[in-house]
Parts: C-alpha cells; structure tokens; sequence
C-alpha cells in the first residue's frame, strides 16, 4: 500500500496497545476517575508512569480530558470527552470478540483434556 497508512493502522496507534484500550474501556464505564482509582481498576499490574505516560497520550488524541480541581490538596479527574465516546461501539465488539474467544480456547482445551483422558 504504497506506504500510506490505513484507517486500522490510525487506530491501532491510538487506542490499542496493551493499556489505552483498557483506560478508555474503564473511563467509558464510568463518569469519572481519579488517577489513582484509575490504577486499581485496570486489571493487571500498570505502573504510574506508564499510566500517566498512557493518559497524556489519550488526552492529547483528545479522547480523555484530564479535569484539574486545582484544589489543595490536589483534586485532579479523568473522564472520557465526547470524541472519545466514539470509541465505545469497536471497544464493545472487541470485548465481545475477547470474551468468545476466551470461551472458545477454553473448549479447545476442555476437548483436548478428555481427549488426553481417554488415551
């Protein structure tokens, strides 16, 4: 493809990876979150940095608004902005597809297990 980029190779760059998808999914779910809510409620082990390296980028493609309270102590929120809710209808297909295939490879393996079993 004569070296322009596709729309696929657009959106990979800006929601996936192995943590803006999951904060976009989190932050859709939500109305708001506080960084370190945040972190908690992603599923695995991310560090702050690579969160607040991961936050910066989403809100500088605009999907994320970082809301500063500029309260002392500091009051700082995270919340999807209206361009980012855009994102919602492909996050949920590709939860849904995750979420088969979880259950397809589980029954490969249930298969498998009795197969194994029986010889």
């Amino acid at each position: 493809m004569d070296g322009q980029k596709t729309g696929i190779d657009i959106t990979l760059e800006v929601v996936c990876g192995k943590w803006k998808g999951l904060i976009l999914w989190k932050l859709l779910h939500e109305n708001h979150m506080r960084f370190n809510e945040l972190r908690r409620a992603i599923d695995g082990n991310i560090s702050s940095r690579i969160l607040a390296r991961e936050l910066k980028k989403l809100v500088d493609d605009g999907l994320v608004a970082r809301i500063d309270y500029e309260t002392v102590p500091p009051r700082v929120e995270y919340q999807v902005t209206p361009y980012g809710k855009t994102t919602a209808s492909f996050l949920t297909n590709m939860n849904n597809w995750g979420m088969e295939h979880k259950r397809q490879s589980a029954t490969k393996r249930e298969m498998a297990d009795l197969i194994n079993r029986e010889k």
